[in-house]
């Protein structure tokens, strides 16, 4: 494999917001802390405060974790490391999807090893950890229930409802029956282990423990204890609506588009079979769609007795994740980077340091066969970014033997009209209109002229035509980009995640085409 590099402002897929912060545009500086480069995690170090009896609990938790599993020697260090003042952490997050589920899964994980390994070569006198945090408290099951190979959606039936990390994996072995390829790591997993949390940490440690990636597991009383004092001030004071408020709305009036809107109280209550939102009322606190109410005692009481029972939305996730973690830096996608421009004053009220947002790696992964045809067309890379009949106009308008492009012809056109308009207006200024509505017509049999143009070309050329749809039908299967859909069984390659540790460079901060003939 090789990796063509460009710019992300060059592919047409990312928002403003996002390219913004790339350039270090003024404008979004008010809404993060330190940038996204080598230099700004020196800033990012210099912020972070961690305390002594954090870093305890959070190995005495993850040890705990991984007692169930083969533990890779790079994997025990870094989380021996934890202990040390001078160790920092790197993470991204991401739900339990089934089998690894889309293959931005997978890139995220790696850009964040990479990363770190980037930092210890610059910093040797610090040690950085990449972690991987799982959304095992993510309620959403008809997000990680299914995966595409080959366009083949496979999906995971159950009745199952609460926190997905908490799930018994019955009847996901049947799924994994129908996959192809090299699925042996699922299997084995799934045989050690029979709730889903465990048997993701498993895989996930197969595929790139050797790395030193740890994975957390934050639905723990003990974690949830050191939270205890953002949970309660959410629940009496509802701090982070009014904050996520007045941070959104000087995103707005800088020009961002909201990624999303916060509510009065931004937490869920959770349990065995359950997570459904707290509702805030007069007498005390209730649970969406269930009969359980709590006086405010009662929900003082349980917040000592049980943290456990009370979990982050998406608001508050973040404010956690930095709180239990000596974390630097968060590795994650456009829509992700989005909502955490949103939360900086609600990370200030709390004195939390914010973290560096990292754009994960974005990949075009072209296999061998559309190269084959990409290199036999001599189809341009930039042009693979355009909607598909852009794609495949520009193309057959590019290698046509006639002239297709009538967009001269439009100008020649429109400038005959601008002097017969004046010649209409010397003798009647009435006659303005008429001219007008007679240019539109024939720019009209213009744009038709060319259509059919175009529509013939393509007759003479049906097998090209076939070739440029399947190159861009594999690098957007569904008119979804392929990371965002495909599953990592869909790549025939059983070095592909080491090509990718070899490959990916995230703080180069550009999108990378991947090519499989090389």
């Amino acid at each position: 494999m090789d990796c063509i590099k460009l710019d992300f402002k060059d592919t047409g897929l990312f928002s403003k917001l996002l390219l913004d912060y790339i350039d270090a545009d003024l404008n979004v500086q008010p809404f993060y802390s330190a940038r996204p480069t080598l230099e700004g995690f020196k800033d990012a170090i210099e912020a972070k405060s961690f305390s002594k009896n954090n870093r305890e609990t959070l190995v005495e938790v993850l040890k705990d974790q991984y007692r169930s599993i083969d533990v890779p020697e790079k994997v025990n260090s870094n989380i021996d490391s934890l202990l040390s003042e001078k160790t920092f952490t790197v993470t991204t997050g991401h739900q339990l999807n089934i089998f690894t589920g889309p293959l931005f899964y997978i890139y995220k994980l790696v850009a964040t090893i990479n990363i770190t390994k980037k930092l210890n070569e610059k910093y040797p006198e610090y040690h950085f950890v990449p972690v991987y945090w799982m959304g095992s408290e993510d309620h959403d099951f008809e997000e990680i229930n299914h995966l595409y190979i080959d366009g083949k959606r496979y999906e995971w039936q159950s009745d199952q409802q609460g926190a997905t990390g908490r799930f018994s994996t019955e009847g996901l072995e049947e799924v994994l029956d129908q996959l192809p390829g090299r699925t042996k790591v699922f299997k084995e997993a799934l045989k050690r282990h029979s709730r889903l949390s465990d048997v993701v940490r498993d895989y996930v440690n197969a595929l790139l423990g050797k790395e030193g990636l740890v994975i957390i597991d934050a639905d723990d009383a003990r974690f949830k204890k050191e939270f205890l004092h953002v949970i309660e001030d959410e629940l009496f004071e509802e701090s982070s609506y009014a904050l996520v408020e007045k941070q959104s709305l000087a995103l707005d009036e800088a020009g961002y588009k909201q990624q999303l809107h916060p509510r009065e109280l931004n937490l869920f209550y959770l349990d065995d079979g359950l997570r459904s939102r707290l509702i805030k009322e007069e007498d005390g606190f209730s649970v969406l769609d269930t009969e359980l109410h709590f006086t405010k005692e009662e929900i003082r009481s349980l917040l000592k007795t049980n943290p456990e029972k009370f979990s982050p939305n998406v608001i508050l996730r973040p404010v956690f994740q930095e709180t239990i973690l000596p974390n630097l830096a968060y590795v994650g996608g456009p829509s992700e980077l989005a909502y955490w421009f949103q939360l900086k004053l609600v990370f200030d009220h709390y004195n939390l340091a914010f973290p560096i947002l990292m754009p994960r790696s974005f990949i075009m992964y072209i296999g061998m066969n559309t190269c084959h045809k990409i290199q036999k067309l001599d189809v341009n890379f930039h042009d693979l970014f355009l909607r598909k009949d852009l794609f495949i106009n520009k193309h057959i308008r590019a290698h046509s033997n006639g002239e297709l492009d009538l967009e001269s012809t439009k100008e020649e056109l429109n400038l005959l009209y601008e002097k017969l308009m004046g010649k209409a207006a010397s003798v009647d200024s009435t006659l303005g209109p008429l001219v007008e509505s007679e240019q539109v017509k024939a720019n009209k049999s213009v744009v038709r002229i060319e259509q059919k143009m175009i529509r013939a070309e393509k007759r003479k050329r049906e097998d090209e035509l076939r070739m440029l749809e399947e190159i861009y039908d594999s690098l957007y299967p569904s008119g979804i980009p392929h990371e965002r859909r495909e599953n990592l069984l869909a790549i025939d390659d059983p070095n592909f995640i080491e090509q990718l540790l070899e490959l990916l460079s995230p703080l180069e901060l550009k999108y990378g085409v991947i090519r499989a003939n090389k």
